[in-house]
């Protein structure tokens, strides 16, 4: 008995002193990295190295990297640490941790996690911090890349997802180049798994954005709407001027025109050529005007173009990049590509497959050309249900690199044109493979086969993170599918007979419904470019399925609704997705509900049942205590021009809040924190009844922004038989009943009478407050 004491002493004094050795030797060991900060600069994150092929790359708490190495040699180089998964290239903070050992296990332990490596097959599990509760793996469902709490992915993809990259990883960044194409590795020798607990989506989220790279503004102009002009080898400078003025004579909202090969990527004149063949303006497009005229006459209607380009440059390791029509010298593409920035194009459509690398580099070319302006650059994130002409795998994006993201926007390439496709894209881009994905700028092509789905089409996507529409000219009818497919296959071009068409007079169109959700996307811009901002700082998309957006609701949280979304966090959009005559909305419960169009209100939420009957109603509704700032009208995005901002506000019981983040729109300095952010608050006294709105001082400033008095609007929505109004604790006589004082509030009724529009003056520094009975 008395032996059996002793020996026990002796194990647990044993394992003490293991785990005290494995302590002190954790904090030396990022002690000894530290101190190489001050001394080599060459600390990047905290790194454990166990049976000298694995190592764990420590970047906080809760996120990790393991890495095995098949490497002869050093296993490690720091050449190496950085591969193009990875988009944070400064040192991470130390992370503290312990580690021990027995027969069989390596364990790490953080504050938040503990690590478990297989000493034999370095499998591994993750295991919560008390050492209970198994976190990693688990058998509960995925959504997009989330599971459980958490995410894993290598260099291809999240979960294990299919994918055509290969998972190792080749390309790695270059501190003094700032590329990640200069250093390559070409054998398959560095397996990296990256991991991240939450278990929130939030947290998620705030991680992989640090981690993987945040995605970057769009130019302002770049939250308007996209439309791809293709007209194959008939398209002409004029047809292209034209259908431009259309837009205008039409007042649908338009920024960006996108020229399609037909501009001299893929045509000459009227003859089709290899696509990529050629730099040069195709004659189509040099006549009447020169091209920096025609540039500058579109320009003139406050459209930006870019082009479409089926090439790339021959840069340094441009290698497994998968289809690319045409491969040119480094320079010379690189020559022509920046005398078209300078004639005034403002991006490329880099209509490529599997090319993140070559995106990646056209990406930041663009840059490097029009120094400290936000790139305008679309690339391909591959997933359809049907494409009309290559009849492959294609209902997952297996052709991307986690990476990509670094370089918004992506198209999820050519499309068919039915109404599966319509639900399928829809889903795609705002729920699977788009937010739950990490990429939020996802846009399809949008060309359907009736005017009736175009409607559909057009709506969803008029409210999603970007608008941008495939179709010639969106406003048309029934299109010939046969003919608008004969125009983008890759296979069998020589057989192509050009068929002179003679549009047909049709009285049902799409023109209405998408004039409509254009004008509103446009209205809703404040909205929507201050979820931006969001998105770049937290990485929270824009576009959020409901299950993002209400986790602790058990009928949202299997994604069971994944064809609606909330734009931002006080817009649930429901897109019809068929040619139904009612659909089944789910609003959730613990709020009430405005219905947009008709402004009827379902008291705490529930399932109902919604008439769609009319083609040019969208079912759209306002969470009750939102405050959504919106704009003035217009067709176009001048960020030269301030919005005149109004707050619509849709008062509750609860305090609620918004903050609008405003910038100069087209430099990059938003990166530097050169930002104006305004909170408005609404907050309902019980006790009196009175609810006080605050617009607060301006935070923040940008080159552009002034502290000059500026005019704010307030829409107040709800029903007051009296209504009043005090501004610093004085009625404010509504306007037109009595004298107004002189004073920087004033206001009136709507002509419905069921809400105030209250107008005030306030300078950047002020705070105002206005309280309504």
């Amino acid at each position: 008995m008395t032996y059996r004491s002793t020996m026990n002493r002796k194990k647990i004094a044993t394992r003490s002193y293991k785990v005290m050795l494995a302590t002190i030797w954790a904090w030396v060991h990022v002690t000894i990295i530290l101190g190489q900060t001050t001394s080599q600069a060459n600390f990047y994150s905290t790194k454990v190295v166990f049976q000298d092929s694995l190592e764990v790359s420590l970047y906080s708490p809760t996120m990790f990297r393991v890495r095995i190495s098949h490497l002869e040699g050093a296993k490690f180089p720091t050449q190496y640490d950085i591969p193009f998964a990875i988009g944070k290239t400064t040192p991470w903070n130390a992370v503290p941790y312990t580690t021990s050992e027995d027969g069989n296990t390596f364990r790490i332990k953080t504050g938040k996690i503990i690590l478990q490596i297989a000493k034999r097959g370095l499998s591994w599990t993750v295991w919560s911090v008390d050492g209970k509760r198994k976190i990693y793996p688990s058998d509960g469902p995925a959504y997009g890349m989330f599971k459980d709490g958490y995410t894993f992915f290598d260099n291809a993809s999240a979960l294990n997802e299919a994918n055509k990259n290969s998972r190792f990883a080749h390309w790695f960044y270059h501190p003094a180049t700032q590329r990640y194409t200069d250093i390559y590795l070409e054998e398959d020798a560095l397996e990296d798994l990256y991991f991240i607990f939450g278990p929130s989506y939030e947290e998620i989220y705030a991680q992989y954005n640090t981690l993987v790279g945040p995605e970057p503004l769009l130019p302002r102009k770049g939250y308007g709407f996209f439309q791809t002009q293709h007209l194959a080898c008939d398209g002409t400078q004029q047809q292209l001027l034209d259908v431009a003025r259309q837009f205008r004579e039409k007042n649908i909202p338009l920024d960006n025109l996108i020229i399609d090969f037909e501009w001299g990527d893929g045509c000459d004149g009227r003859k089709e050529t290899t696509w990529g063949k050629s730099l040069a303006w195709a004659p189509n497009y040099t006549t009447p005007f020169t091209p920096e005229e025609m540039i500058r006459k579109l320009k003139d209607l406050h459209i930006a173009v870019m082009l479409i380009h089926h090439s790339a440059p021959d840069f340094k390791n441009r290698k497994h990049q998968g289809w690319t029509e045409t491969v040119y010298d480094e320079a010379i593409w690189n020559s022509a590509y920046k005398q078209k920035l300078d004639m005034g194009i403002v991006g490329t459509w880099q209509d490529t497959r599997i090319n993140d690398i070559t995106d990646s580099y056209i990406w930041n070319l663009t840059g490097q050309h029009q120094p400290g302006k936000r790139v305008m650059f679309l690339g391909c994130r591959k997933t359809v249900a049907l494409n009309p002409w290559d009849f492959r795998y294609s209902v997952a994006p297996t052709e991307n690199m986690i990476g990509a993201r670094r370089y918004p926007f992506h198209w999820t390439e050519d499309a068919s044109s039915s109404w599966n496709e319509l639900r399928f894209q829809l889903k795609a881009t705002n729920n699977t493979f788009g937010p739950l994905s990490g990429y939020t700028y996802l846009s399809s092509d949008g060309v359907a086969a009736s005017w009736r789905a175009q409607a559909r089409w057009n709506q969803f996507t008029a409210l999603s993170a970007v608008a941008r529409s495939h179709n010639p000219k969106p406003w048309s009818g029934d299109i010939d599918v046969f003919d608008f497919t004969n125009k983008i296959r890759i296979t069998g071009r020589d057989t192509i007979t050009a068929v002179k068409k003679i549009e047909k007079t049709q009285t049902q169109t799409a023109e209405a419904s998408i004039r409509k959700y254009l004008q509103l996307r446009y209205r809703l811009l404040p909205y929507i470019y201050s979820y931006a901002h969001i998105t770049y700082q937290t990485g929270m998309p824009i576009v959020r399925p409901m299950l993002l957006a209400f986790p602790n609701d058990y009928i949202c949280s299997s994604d069971a609704w994944p064809y609606q979304y909330m734009l931002g966090n006080e817009l649930l959009v429901a897109p019809v997705y068929g040619d139904f005559k009612t659909m089944e909305i789910y609003l959730p419960q613990g709020y009430d509900w405005i219905d947009y169009n008709t402004h009827e209100v379902f008291r705490n939420g529930g399932v109902i049942t919604y008439n769609v009957d009319d083609i040019h109603t969208l079912p759209l509704f306002i969470r009750s205590g939102a405050i959504i700032p919106t704009r003035q009208a217009t067709e176009w995005i001048d960020p030269a021009v301030p919005d005149q901002i109004t707050f619509e506000i849709f008062p509750t019981d609860t305090l609620s809040s918004f903050t609008l983040y405003e910038d100069d729109g087209v430099s990059t300095k938003y990166q530097q924190g050169e930002v104006a952010r305004t909170v408005v608050t609404c907050e309902r006294n019980k006790t009196s009844g009175k609810t006080a709105v605050r617009i607060g001082a301006v935070e923040g400033h940008y080159a552009g922004s002034s502290s000059a008095a500026r005019i704010y609007s307030i829409t107040w929505n709800g029903i007051l038989n009296q209504p009043k109004v005090f501004y610093r604790g004085k009625a404010i006589p509504e306007e037109g009943k009595k004298p107004m004082a002189k004073t920087p509030v004033t206001w009136t009724r709507n002509k419905t009478g069921d809400a105030l529009i209250i107008q005030l003056m306030k300078r950047a520094e002020e705070e105002l407050e206005v309280v309504i009975e």
